[in-house]
């Protein structure tokens, strides 16, 4: 009987169980898609959560925002809006806080999409879902900077989070970030960071994103 019932168990990761943070280097400035990639790569936790790796992500922070690198190695097919998950799209989540004992989206918290191309004039859209007392507007997606490059094989997204659209940011008082992504491609499965949605609700659970400990000079 316990030997059925572990045969029956689906198998368990070893990210459920741990808690994952990363460093995250300082920009001085902008840095160019290039600079992104070679610089300030996310570790990939793709053989953790038993997925295939297709893409490298970057993330280097300012006291100006957040800059953000997508690397893709598959070409781009296509976009949707609002059915977003089953084309060639990507979402990001931060927690400026990193409130590891809040099991709820707090106003700390950021669920945002970012699309290859624009559907029906959206590039960028912020889709958090607050708690009625915490919530507060959602952010002007005309400020966030997305720069997309499309080669035939591969495509590439390089986007800029000014604080002002990040409710909380403040590294000044604050050297940590949650921080998770998914990104979808038409046909395949989703890559994640640190925890993987086919598990988790993690657009409704902040406290299992990676923690992001912003590194000063």
């Amino acid at each position: 009987m316990m030997l059925e019932r572990l045969e029956q168990t689906p198998p368990l990761f070893p990210l459920e169980f741990f808690s994952l943070r990363a460093d995250v280097a300082h920009a001085k400035q902008a840095p160019s898609g290039r600079v992104l990639r070679r610089s300030f790569l996310l570790p990939s936790t793709a053989s953790l959560l038993g997925e295939e790796s297709f893409a490298e992500v970057a993330l280097a922070w300012s006291f100006e925002g957040i800059f953000v690198g997508v690397f893709v190695e598959k070409p781009f097919e296509e976009a949707s809006y609002p059915q977003f998950a089953a084309s060639d799209a990507l979402e990001l989540f931060f927690d400026t806080r990193d409130l590891k004992s809040a099991g709820f989206m707090t106003r700390f918290c950021h669920h945002f999409v970012v699309l290859p191309q624009a559907v029906q004039g959206i590039r960028v859209q912020e889709l958090t879902h607050f708690r009625t007392e915490d919530t507060h507007p959602l952010c002007d997606p005309q400020e966030i900077s997305i720069e997309a490059t499309f080669e035939k094989r591969a495509y590439a997204l390089q986007l800029f989070f000014p604080s002002n659209v990040l409710h909380g940011y403040d590294p000044h008082a604050f050297e940590r970030l949650g921080f998770t992504y998914r990104l979808h491609r038409c046909g395949g499965r989703p890559q994640h960071f640190a925890v993987s949605s086919e598990h988790f609700q993690i657009e409704q659970q902040p406290r299992l994103w990676a923690s992001l400990y912003l590194q000063k000079e």
